[in-house]
């Protein structure tokens, strides 16, 4: 299961470099989810593309991207790069 959970994000990732456009604000649905999850972030930067919705943040010191369906559906959280 935590293979087929890292491909899945993997493959998301690879798309959301590929095809992601910066800054984009989520719509409320995804921005409501990203609250539930994780509670109240200081900092949050968005991206997304046709599907899904992803946030760049940090985490016990750490960047990170949640990946969110369009509809709210938290999909996965993988270590990343900090966008500048």
């Amino acid at each position: 299961m935590k293979t087929v959970k890292y491909g899945l994000a993997s493959i998301i990732l690879a798309c959301w470099l590929m095809s992601c456009s910066s800054g984009s604000k989520p719509n409320s649905t995804v921005e409501a989810a990203f609250t539930n999850k994780f509670g109240k972030v200081e900092q949050v930067a968005w991206s997304s593309n046709v599907d899904y919705s992803y946030a760049h943040f940090t985490q016990h010191g750490k960047p990170v991207v949640a990946v969110f369906g369009n509809d709210g559906q938290f999909i996965a959280t993988d270590p990343a790069k900090p966008i500048n």
